[in-house]
């Protein structure tokens, strides 16, 4: 029963960062993005910590390019009508 709950824990932050990625780019959301890349950090980090091979090193890559896009959406200027 324990890993039925931990991998409906981990699945449904899966989601939640997928969907907080997609709504973060689309209305240009740095909060929305921050916390897509906060709620990829446990499975991506169990999967970049699992295994030597390079591929799942690469795991690690969407959470840092949700943070690296929430820091540039916040640093953006905000335009002049």
């Amino acid at each position: 029963m324990d890993f039925l709950l931990m991998g409906i824990l981990l699945w449904s932050l899966v989601i939640a960062a997928l969907l907080l990625g997609l709504y973060g780019v689309w209305k240009r959301s740095w909060k929305a993005l921050f916390w897509g890349g906060v709620a990829s950090l446990l499975p991506m980090g169990l999967i970049f910590m699992g295994d030597d091979s390079w591929v799942f090193k690469l795991s690690i890559v969407p959470p840092l390019l949700m943070f690296i896009g929430a820091y540039f959406f916040k640093q953006r200027r905000p335009e002049k009508v």
